[in-house]
């Protein structure tokens, strides 16, 4: 630790900023961290409280969070920092910095621990039921928007991943970096929600939710009902730490809270390895390292489909069913690779899966979407695409945003003129004169 420490010293000065949520009052959020980071490395340490600049309320939105931050920072006259955020504050900081980059201050590193970044499967909850689990943030109870966004395949998370997909971080001289964890505290396991114990997750947030290395493909359906690319784009690289032994939350497994003051700690190594960072070499290197030493696990995969017609519509009605094999059935996928599936509340047509990577690794998936009303005066037909043509599609501890574009067929009586006369007697000009004479 003590080589780590020198090097970031040695680097000259970095202002570290500690963002806390509206409704917090302490530094308690971040436990030992900011101190121990203080005496340690000799940085200057400054916390922002968000709830100077925002009142609670359930009103209160990521971009109303991204405008406090800004106001903050301008307000306390900050040029150049380092961001550490906590669960959702990872997700604000990246708002902000899309929205004002370049914009009289700089974000020099953003490291996100627990970051919800593809959002939360506790979110949809509510907030009443969340309120009695104390997992979730911390015992920190988000307004409704905020809940909204963290919500499986809200629109407005799915427009931040896809600004992210040609935001470059780097190239506006900021080194992201995500640390996750994959452990359950039991102190904090609510046996009435299994989301609060499920594999692949620490609890509140998933891996591959958190992880902002990920794929966007726009699927659009042909003539005779198959589906085909037309857009496929990865993400720039983001390091990514997954933490051994830790929770979202609680004093002793946290991937925050749990940092003790003084000794060793994972959390806390790989924070010194991120401030250590200052080219990007050093930053090439680090992803090397932390890819090697998340190897040895279970891992899981997640996949977030938004399904739209060709008039732009979003269609809510729909069953989407993965296949396998050269048959491109479902009957040919292997049992229990199945962990989750949810829809979002307020736009049905997301639907979010979420997999067991390790049991699809080496099996190429495809899939097949039928939506309602299949007949009528306007239908859909199933749309497919082979597993051939996604061999590969899927990534360990990874999202993949699926956009997919069906034909809207509208059925010919909808618009067909009929060849019958009107009556005579009716056949009148705007004036009511008749058109023509009586034979």
């Amino acid at each position: 630790m003590a080589s780590y420490a020198a090097r970031i010293h040695n680097a000259g000065a970095m202002e570290i900023v500690f963002v806390h949520g509206w409704s917090v009052r302490s530094t308690a959020t971040y436990g030992h961290l900011p101190e121990r980071l203080a005496q340690e490395t000799g940085l200057k340490v400054n916390h922002i409280y968000l709830g100077k600049y925002v009142s609670f309320d359930d009103a209160v939105t990521l971009d109303d969070l991204a405008q406090a931050f800004d106001a903050a920072i301008r307000e306390q006259a900050i040029r150049e920092m380092v961001c550490i955020t906590h669960s959702t504050g990872g997700p604000l900081v990246r708002h902000w910095l899309s929205r004002y980059a370049g914009k009289g201050h700089a974000l020099r590193k953003l490291i996100m621990l627990a970051p919800a970044n593809h959002g939360s499967a506790l979110a949809q909850l509510g907030k009443g039921r969340l309120g009695r689990i104390k997992a979730f943030f911390e015992s920190i109870e988000p307004g409704q928007k905020i809940l909204d966004w963290l919500e499986l395949g809200s629109e407005e998370q799915w427009e931040l991943n896809k600004q992210w997909l040609t935001f470059d971080a780097l190239a506006h001289g900021c080194f992201p970096f995500v640390l996750a964890g994959e452990t359950i505290d039991r102190k904090f396991y609510d046996h009435l929600n299994s989301y609060t114990g499920e594999p692949g997750g620490d609890g509140v947030v998933r891996v591959a939710a958190a992880n902002l290395n990920f794929e966007y493909v726009r699927l659009e359906q042909g003539k005779g009902g198959e589906l085909a690319a037309v857009r496929w784009q990865r993400s720039p690289q983001c390091a990514l730490r997954v933490v051994p032994n830790a929770a979202h939350g609680g004093e002793e497994l946290g991937i925050l809270r749990g940092i003790p003051a003084s000794g060793e700690h994972p959390s806390y190594t790989a924070i010194l390895e991120a401030l250590a960072v200052h080219t990007e070499q050093d930053y090439v290197n680090l992803l090397a390292q932390w890819a090697s030493q998340n190897q040895a696990r279970a891992p899981h995969s997640m996949v977030v489909f938004r399904v739209k017609d060709d008039t732009g519509r979003l269609v809510e009605d729909y069953d989407l069913l993965l296949t396998a094999g050269e048959a491109a059935s479902p009957d040919d996928l292997p049992k229990g690779f199945f962990r989750d599936r949810q829809r979002n509340k307020l736009h049905p047509g997301k639907l979010t899966y979420f997999l067991d990577h390790t049991k699809l690794a080496e099996l190429p998936i495809g899939f097949v979407v039928q939506a309602r009303p299949e007949k009528g005066l306007v239908s859909y037909s199933p749309a497919a695409i082979a597993p051939a043509q996604l061999a590969g599609v899927l990534r360990s501890d990874e999202t993949l945003m699926v956009d997919i574009q069906l034909r809207r067929t509208i059925d010919r009586a909808c618009f067909q003129l009929t060849k019958n006369r009107l009556p005579e007697e009716i056949r009148r000009d705007p004036l009511g004169q008749p058109v023509c004479k009586a034979a």
